[in-house]
């Protein structure tokens, strides 16, 4: 795992749940994408929570977009939820927030101070 990032994976009645702590970008998109697609393969829902990422950049974006891309292929679950300032302004400037369905966050009462607008990804 790369130091600059904490990628935690837990399992619970809706599926699994990815955490994401720490900036995402070239660096540290591997450690994300080596977690989700072991995530993806038992088919199970997937929520990624991103509340303790400050920043990502545009591959991270693109991470995300092809993530989703292939849960709504799969007709498979998925929410991506806890967009922090930067990465909600990442959206806005690339005009990807429409590629991403908003849905309610998961958790709302653990990040009620921090949480940003919340993205959904499965289409279907």
């Amino acid at each position: 795992m790369n130091d600059g990032i904490r990628v935690t994976m837990s399992h619970d009645l809706e599926g699994t749940v990815i955490k994401v702590a720490g900036e995402l970008d070239m660096d540290t998109c591997p450690a994300l994408h080596e977690a989700t697609a072991a995530a993806a393969a038992d088919g199970a829902p997937l929520r990624l929570d991103l509340v303790g990422v400050p920043f990502m950049d545009v591959i991270a974006l693109h991470l995300l977009l092809d993530l989703d891309r292939d849960f709504q292929q799969r007709q498979a679950s998925l929410t991506i939820s806890g967009f922090q300032r930067q990465p909600t302004r990442l959206l806005t400037l690339t005009s990807s927030n429409h590629l991403l369905r908003r849905t309610p966050p998961h958790d709302v009462g653990l990040y009620k101070e921090r949480l940003c607008p919340v993205i959904g990804g499965n289409q279907g």
